[in-house]
């Protein structure tokens, strides 16, 4: 049987063991809220997604095995849980064409109008390219880590994020990017 003096010095090793690691989880907290609430579009929707991320992620912590991989390890975790919002209820179904419409830009104005149209067009984007956009530049996943979650190869993540961003200019009415041929323009 062990004594009670034994049994309080493991339990504050392993509070020790856990320190770190709650820290690491903290630190990470606004990168995994800001790509939650993208995903999401409402803070209220995200702060649940990450929050249940962490419980998930605190209960299998064992699983990681290297603390450097903890931030891609924990936006998977977060990009999960909101698939699994969507399979728990029943959402209400709206046209694509209303869900997609831009709002009267003379609300906003200047930067806020621009972001509002870039995020628009975003939004706009097919699945397959928009979502190695957010992951990258939202989530900061590189290539590699793209294509490791989304199953593909890195050269299938670069055509995907380059066609993304061909696709951007052309729907914010941005001119090509430098270096690029202009297409064909039909007489």
């Amino acid at each position: 049987m062990q004594s009670p003096v034994s049994s309080i010095g493991e339990r504050s090793r392993a509070a020790d063991a856990r320190g770190p690691l709650t820290a690491l989880f903290e630190s990470m907290r606004p990168d995994l809220l800001r790509f939650a609430q993208w995903l999401a579009r409402d803070r209220s929707i995200a702060e649940d997604i990450v929050q249940e991320a962490l419980l998930r992620a605190w209960r299998s912590r064992d699983a990681l095995k290297d603390p450097a991989a903890a931030r891609a390890w924990l936006l998977t975790i977060v990009r999960r849980e909101h698939a699994r919002l969507y399979e728990r209820r029943r959402l209400e179904l709206v046209s694509l064409d209303d869900a997609l419409e831009i709002p009267d830009a003379t609300a906003t104005t200047g930067a806020d109008a621009e972001l509002l149209t870039l995020r628009y067009a975003i939004m706009k984007l097919p699945i397959e390219y928009r979502e190695p956009l957010v992951m990258q530049v939202l989530g900061g996943f590189s290539t590699e880590e793209i294509a490791r979650e989304l199953e593909l190869t890195n050269t299938a993540v670069l055509t995907r994020l380059f066609r993304a961003r061909h696709k951007l200019r052309g729907l914010c009415g941005a001119s090509a990017a430098p270096g690029t041929a202009p297409e064909e323009q039909p007489a």
